[in-house]
């Protein structure tokens, strides 16, 4: 991800949500994704910092195995995957 980020010219900190094949792996203040190795035929959506998606679509959002991690050790306030 950082490669294609780095070839599009496109600085980490400006850009918002962002899919992996359809998975969740970025939001604004939470991008650990850098390191995942894209594979031919991968398809990528990189949304504006401003950009939101609809709420009925968040809940319980599929995301990459770097963002499920990222999202149970980082404790944020602001974020909230899924509820009990």
């Amino acid at each position: 991800m950082a490669d294609l980020l780095n070839y599009l010219g496109l600085p980490n900190e400006e850009r918002g949500i962002t899919f992996i094949n359809g998975q969740l792996s970025a939001m604004p203040g939470l991008k650990p994704d850098l390191k995942h190795i894209l594979q031919d035929g991968d398809r990528v959506g990189i949304f504006h910092t401003k950009s939101m998606w609809p709420f009925q679509y968040r809940h319980g959002v599929k995301a990459t195995p770097e963002m499920e991690s990222a999202m149970t050790k980082e404790q944020t306030s602001f974020l909230h995957h899924t509820y009990e």
